[in-house]
């Protein structure tokens, strides 16, 4: 898989948020839904002019152990990775920083490319995924996995990683 290695300092994240869960799958219903709210409102045009670090693009963020008491609820985000103050209709996350492993894709193939990450890329690679629990949605996190939609069809997927020992 073709792949690239970014170290990035702790950055903020700005944007729309939603609280989900990978229960019964509904995280895979409600992240496509939030995606059409937020467009057909015309908020993803808000988030454009705040985009003004890495990663470039308008980003959907998995932010995982929201709830200590259930690993299956987590938060979704879509967002702009900003050194700007946040308007009061938005809220913010701080990504920690963080080694990220970036796969390159389009918007058709970004579902298989994260499958592929987790079950082929992931046991042959000299990193180590810092989440864990994709198979039963019971999510042990580091760091938010990121989609980052690019220019026309162009998505990058990041996940949190670290070198093998």
């Amino acid at each position: 898989m073709n792949y690239r290695i970014e170290k990035l300092d702790a950055f903020t994240i700005t944007g729309f948020v939603i609280h989900s869960t990978n229960a019964w799958m509904k995280g895979m219903r409600d992240c496509p839904s939030f995606w059409k709210k937020i467009i057909k409102e015309g908020k993803n045009e808000q988030l454009v002019p705040l985009i003004d670090r890495k990663p470039f693009g308008l980003i959907g963020a998995s932010v995982y152990n929201v709830d200590s008491t259930d690993s299956k609820k987590f938060d979704y985000y879509i967002a702009a990775a900003t050194t700007q103050q946040a308007p009061e209709t938005m809220d913010t996350y701080t990504v920690p920083a963080m080694t990220w492993a970036v796969f390159p894709c389009t918007r058709k193939t970004s579902g298989k490319t994260q499958m592929a990450i987790v079950k082929k890329w992931a046991p042959h690679s000299e990193y180590l995924l810092l989440n864990t629990g994709y198979a039963s949605g019971r999510m042990t996190s580091a760091a938010p996995d990121l989609e980052v939609y690019g220019q026309g069809d162009d998505v990058e997927i990041w996940v949190p990683v670290r070198e093998k020992l």
